[in-house]
């Protein structure tokens, strides 16, 4: 997914503007409120010139790929942790699974001291993804493929470090991050308290199986595309859910508050998958704080039609009209944050 993307490096420059603090309380995943992630869209919009015959190509994605718009939570979406001053540090190991040796330079500050709690857990499937945030050196990390080895030393294939969290627009420097974007899992992925509270007040990511070749669209620094063709989505194209798709219709109260956030932030291509998905986060970290209850059941669901037994939770957003999402124009916001 990766060995691609990594190779291509290009530059994003960003213009600064001021930004009212009263007026944007800090967004929940802690960027800057003048980053593209946490920017609402105007309602007037400029949509991209073939908007409808990209969207139309990911309901394709859609319709071949399982039939559903999954939410990932128990798999492909990674744990966050929040970490304290005094968590343990330890220095990570390059793992190179791609076979790219030069980039050890590269990621070696990343790995070089990551505080790291002894119940680590990465996401599961072939991703092993995990991100780390701690507040008091204002620092994020994340990692794809990590493994712990039997001693206890952890790794990692791919990843980044991002210093002064808080002040960056929630983007690597190329070519660091655990996705093919380099667009980092704190900025985008959902979180259980923000379903919990009934509000997102960032963008969301979306992932297709199909993205278009040689073309990444900021504020993604490189891609891993691999379809020929105009109308095929670019990796870090913006989209957005038709503001006038009425959100009140949708069962599920999570589906409302996931809707109403494609209609205010958006959406952004953050990369290529093997269906057609949004992030949230996975809940066992969450699970081991608090009983052992994974609390997506009773939020997608809390009526309680899905079986707690069964896999349907991931059905969440199958009422939320693919066909209704619009595609913004490529590059679309670059020069209109700071930096």
């Amino acid at each position: 997914m990766l060995r691609k993307a990594i190779i291509m490096i290009t530059t994003t420059v960003l213009i600064l503007t001021p930004v009212s603090a009263e007026a944007h309380p800090r967004p929940t995943n802690g960027f800057a409120k003048w980053g593209p992630w946490n920017q609402k869209l105007p309602r007037d919009v400029p949509l991209a010139p073939n908007s409808q015959a990209i969207v139309d190509n990911i309901k394709l994605d859609k319709e071949q790929n399982y039939g559903s718009w999954a939410i990932n939570t128990d798999e492909y979406s990674a744990p966050i942790y929040t970490v304290g001053r005094h968590t343990p540090r330890q220095r990570w190991r390059f793992s190179d699974c791609l076979g790219l040796p030069h980039l050890a330079p590269v990621i070696a500050d990343s790995l070089r001291s990551v505080p790291t709690p002894p119940d680590l857990i990465v996401s599961k499937g072939t991703d092993a993804s995990v991100a780390i945030y701690q507040p008091s050196t204002d620092t994020y990390w994340d990692f794809w493929r990590a493994e712990k080895d039997a001693q206890g030393n952890w790794s990692a294939c791919w990843g980044g470090k991002i210093e002064n969290y808080s002040r960056n627009p929630g983007i690597f420097d190329n070519p660091l991050g655990a996705t093919a974007t380099g667009l980092p899992f704190g900025a985008f992925t959902i979180r259980i308290e923000e379903l919990q509270r009934g509000r997102i007040d960032h963008a969301l990511n979306i992932v297709t199986v199909r993205t278009r070749a040689n073309c990444n669209s900021w504020p993604a620094s490189r891609n891993d595309g691999f379809v020929e063709g105009a109308d095929i989505p670019c990796e870090g194209q913006r989209f957005r859910l038709d503001p006038a798709f009425d959100v009140s219709t949708l069962t599920s109260p999570a589906a409302r508050t996931i809707a109403r956030a494609m209609q205010e932030y958006g959406l952004i291509m953050t990369d290529k998958g093997g269906a057609l998905v949004t992030y949230a986060e996975d809940p066992r970290p969450y699970m081991a704080r608090n009983g052992g209850v994974d609390p997506y059941f009773k939020l997608f669901d809390p009526t309680d039609i899905i079986s707690p037994d069964g896999p349907e939770k991931y059905l969440v957003l199958s009422e939320i009209p693919v066909e209704r999402l619009q595609a913004l124009p490529i590059d679309y916001g670059k020069g209109h944050s700071r930096w």
